[in-house]
């Protein structure tokens, strides 16, 4: 027993020694492994930790960027991806691919999707800001779905898909996919209802939301087979057909009428611009999806939706173009006046394209157009500008020029404020940023001592820094700095240049006086041996002392002249005629056609002299040559003398005479002419509109779209409230004295005239005026069909009304959409010329959410018998009318041309020609063959032959 238990006791020990030694090898193998992962944690960590170093160390870096995510990703690090992907979106735009893994890897952290995550819906924002992609939006809305269906907000959920729909539903490749997911998304909500109702049949409300579920859901099907888009086809013959065919039940009896011929028509238009739109699509494959190709097809569509779509697909292939965003922006401030659409497309052209200084310029321009920032954010924007490209003289010139372009309209605005204190000190900030970018200049671009590149660059800093102390501060000593310590003295290679002396000058004559200004010429003497063209400051200094010098000033510089002349003349003629011929080859080598042509005209004729005939024919003071020089229309009579003069067409003056010499230009027309005789009573609106094309238009508006029993005083009461009025002037016929329906007013100041523009629109004897800005430079028929045009374009925050009752009235419109819970901003009820309405309405909103819910809630809504109909405000481009050419009358049914006498009118006198022998001296130009019963018209006819011919039988 006891021997036993010996050995067992001795075998345990054994075996508990066994355990420990076991023990002590895991132990030691554990530690050994563990010690191995961090040692590949802590190289991992440093290799991340340098890479991270690298990106901070140039931020514009974009393949630094990619390195740093990709290696956090594969080392499953998520603090340093997370830093790498937040400090990538802030520098660059992302890829499609790198936003749709940044949400991959963060839902697989997420609990539970009922659940609202901000930072989840902030990124999926973000990713749909940056690049137009349909996935990303599909994307968001299955996020979202989850969370919206547990809180039975079905509205909502919507709404997000109309917001993608804004964004793809016109991309003709992959915009059918947004639309199957918004349409099975309501069919699966549709089966839940019809579930529901199966489990109880008694409920009418839920019938009522399965007959409105089918409706909005056959609405959307007439939306999409409205456009054209890839796979359509399917989608009409099978998927909108299956549709039907299972819930046919739940149509309206009237479905035909309201739905399927609507339907098919609008499928059969977009089918045929599909098949034209094919074509452009074949080519950006066979392209590469080429920047000239997108312009090609951009140029073919005519719908502003399809062509922002375009400019967007063109954007993801060629994110790097910087003409592309030019042209991309100036379509948006055409198109997309809203200040939300347009800001964004700014910021993301410079994330793409931070090099570009026109868009960084036009951004700043943009941001002090529409006042939505302050100074101070706005020369941050400049600044961020200079750091984009620091090293590119050409963009440095024009940042810091348009810079200093935008200090002076700040302090102009300072000085209509009369705070003369702050105005001092505006004064001196643009001084000292005057005299820093000149210096800044001369440091980076030091090298450049060519004479002809400070013309075209730094020249143009000093040259505006010269024109703000004559022109804005009025201090030519400022300014004389500047010529005599930078601009001339200060470089030497500048004092070569003639226009930079020229231009010296000429800022002493207008600003100084002549003894500085006969100061500069003799100092440009000094080196007129090396200057480029000192023939021209001889010349200058010549004219100069004949106007202000005294007669013997004006002998000692003919005679200084002269003995420079024949030192300069033998060395600089020869040098002009070899630039001449260089030019002349060059000119040769651009237009290699035009030799023959040059041969075939009349070679000009040289008078006794050897000297060319400059003398042209007579011209008359109206702007008529005479009649040998210009023979007269014999359709067009000749005006009496008694009728007025200004009734007469502006005639076309030729250039070339008839031997070929070159006409010279006409003075200017006076505005009165003695000898003409006064005009009519009925023309002073004429004379008033020529007289003040010579005053300042600065705060003069442009207003169209009168009623033509407006008079100058409703105009006047009209624009009142805006500030106080100069002078009102309605454009009038010189004839009648009738008004034409546009005038001109002229503001005393400019705070007026910009509140007057705030006014367009307003209603003046039942029809809205159009208030534009005053151009000089367009006349009154340009403005009235440029200028004033309704928005061709989608606005998302109007709705358009159609099918309404001809009696129906604003108060009516906004009771509607009060009953259904929306606050209407404005109405506007089109009308007919005649004030007549044509059943339509322009209803404008404050949120464009507000507008799409809107659509749904009120589109069918009866209105007095009338089933209205709603959406969303796109209006079609204006089709351009076709003229007929001048001279050609259209001639209605069974009429005959009629015959014109001398001066272009019918005749007075009654034809006394019978009809048979008036139709027979028409038909001799016919080529139709005559039948050989019927009678010439040339021989006599007696009583047996008209018997024969009437009682004839066929």
């Amino acid at each position: 027993m006891s021997s036993e238990d010996e050995e067992m006791d001795v075998n345990k020990e054994k075996h508990e020694d066994d355990m420990e030694d076991d023990d002590d090898d895991n132990s030691d193998d554990t530690s050994s492994d563990s010690s191995e992962e961090q040692i590949d944690e802590s190289k991992q960590e440093s290799e991340l930790v340098a890479l991270r170093d690298i990106v901070q160390s140039n931020l514009y870096n974009y393949q630094s960027h990619i390195d740093y995510i990709t290696l956090s990703r594969q080392y499953g690090n998520l603090d340093h991806l997370r830093l790498a992907r937040q400090t990538m979106s802030e520098i660059f735009p992302l890829t499609q691919q790198l936003w749709l893994d940044w949400f991959h890897d963060e839902k697989q952290l997420l609990i539970s999707n009922t659940q609202e995550n901000k930072n989840m819906i902030q990124l999926f924002e973000r990713a749909v800001n940056d690049y137009l992609s349909i996935m990303i939006w599909i994307e968001y809305v299955q996020y979202r779905i989850p969370y919206y269906v547990s809180l039975n907000s079905i509205e909502e959920l919507r709404n997000l898909f109309e917001r993608g729909l804004s964004s793809c539903a016109v991309h003709l490749t992959d915009g059918s996919l947004i639309w199957a997911a918004y349409i099975e998304t309501e069919k699966a909500i549709l089966d839940g209802l019809i579930l529901n109702y199966n489990q109880n049949n008694t409920n009418k409300d839920l019938k009522e939301k399965i007959l409105q579920h089918v409706d909005y859901i056959v609405t959307l099907y007439r939306r999409q087979l409205s456009i054209p888009l890839r796979d359509m086809k399917n989608v009409y013959y099978k998927d909108y057909n299956e549709f039907c065919q299972q819930y046919k039940e739940y149509l309206p009896s009237n479905y035909t009428e309201k739905y399927d011929l609507v339907i098919k028509h609008d499928y059969d238009l977009a089918i045929q611009h599909l098949e034209r739109c094919e074509k452009f699509e074949k080519e950006l494959e066979d392209t590469k999806r080429s920047v000239a190709t997108y312009r090609k097809y951009i140029e073919f569509e005519k719908e502003p939706a399809r062509i922002q779509c375009l400019y967007e697909r063109a954007i993801v292939d060629n994110c790097l173009d910087g003409d592309l965003w030019l042209s991309y922006i100036d379509f948006a401030e055409e198109y997309l006046s809203s200040t939300t659409l347009l800001q964004p497309i700014y910021e993301r052209s410079l994330r793409n394209c931070t090099w570009v200084a026109t868009l960084w310029i036009r951004y700043a321009e943009y941001m002090e157009l529409t006042k939505t920032v302050d100074h101070s954010q706005l020369k941050q924007i400049y600044d961020r500008a200079l750091n984009s490209d620091p090293t590119n003289l050409i963009s440095f010139v024009d940042i810091q020029l348009a810079y200093l372009q935008y200090r002076r309209r700040h302090y102009d605005q300072e000085l209509l404020s009369n705070n003369t204190e702050q105005c001092e000190i505006l004064k001196e900030e643009i001084r000292r940023a005057c005299e820093y970018t000149c210096d800044q200049y001369q440091e980076l671009f030091l090298s450049s001592a060519d004479p002809n590149l400070f013309l075209k660059y730094n020249g143009q800093l000093e040259l505006f820094w010269v024109h703000l102390e004559v022109k804005i501060f009025h201090s030519i000593d400022h300014a004389r700095q500047i010529w005599n310590g930078r601009t001339l003295m200060n470089k030497t290679h500048n004092q070569l240049i003639s226009n930079l002396w020229k231009a010296y000058y000429y800022t002493e004559i207008n600003y100084g006086d002549e003894k500085h200004a006969r100061k500069v010429l003799y100092r440009a003497l000094n080196h007129i041996k090396t200057m480029d063209y000192p023939l021209a400051i001889c010349d200058i200094l010549l004219e100069h002392e004949k106007k202000y010098g005294t007669i013997q000033q004006l002998k000692e510089t003919k005679e200084k002249l002269k003995e420079i002349k024949s030192k300069i003349v033998p060395v600089e003629k020869p040098r002009r005629q070899q630039q001449q011929q260089q030019q002349q080859q060059t000119n040769n080598k651009k237009q290699p056609n035009k030799g023959n042509q040059k041969d075939n005209k009349k070679k000009p004729v040289k008078n006794a002299n050897n000297k060319m005939d400059t003398t042209a024919p007579p011209v008359h003071t109206n702007g008529n040559t005479t009649t040998d020089q210009q023979p007269l229309s014999p359709r067009k009579r000749k005006l009496s003398p008694e009728e007025p003069q200004n009734l007469k067409k502006k005639p076309v003056v030729p250039t070339i005479d008839s031997e070929g010499f070159k006409i010279p230009a006409l003075p200017p027309q006076l505005p009165s002419v003695p000898s003409q005789p006064s005009s009519s009573s009925t023309t002073p609106s004429t004379s008033t509109l020529n007289t003040s094309k010579h005053t300042d238009h600065l705060n003069t508006v442009f207003v169209a779209n009168l009623s033509y029993e407006a008079d100058e005083e409703a105009l006047r009461q009209a624009l009142s409230p805006a500030g106080p009025i100069k002078d009102v002037r309605i454009v009038k016929h010189e004839w009648s004295g009738k008004s034409k329906g546009f005038g001109y007013v002229d503001f005393q100041t400019s705070e007026g005239y910009r509140q007057a523009l705030k006014l367009d629109n307003t209603p003046i004897n039942g029809r809205p005026m159009y208030v534009n800005p005053y151009d000089a430079n367009k006349s009154a028929s340009n403005d009235l069909t440029k200028k004033f045009k309704y928005a061709t374009s989608l606005e998302q925050n109007k709705l358009f009304l159609s099918n309404l009752p001809f009696s129906a009235t604003k108060e009516q419109i906004e009771n509607l959409f009060k009953e259904k819970g929306y606050t209407v901003k404005d109405i506007r009820l089109v009308t007919q010329k005649s004030g007549k309405p044509k059943g339509l309405a322009y209803v404008e909103f404050n949120d464009a959410h507000e507008a799409a819910q809107a659509v749904m809630k009120t589109d069918g809504t009866m209105m007095d018998e009338h089933a209205i109909k709603v959406a969303l405000s796109n209006p079609p481009p204006r089709k351009e009318t076709n003229t007929k050419p001048t001279g050609q009358k259209t001639t209605s049914l069974g009429q005959a041309p009629k015959a014109t006498g001398p001066r272009g009118k019918g005749y007075s006198q009654l034809s006394l020609v019978p009809r048979k022998l008036a139709s027979a001296s028409t038909t001799p130009t016919s080529t139709a063959p005559k039948s050989e019963s019927t009678p010439s018209t040339t021989s006599k006819m007696n009583n047996d032959d008209f018997r024969n011919m009437l009682f004839s039988k066929k």
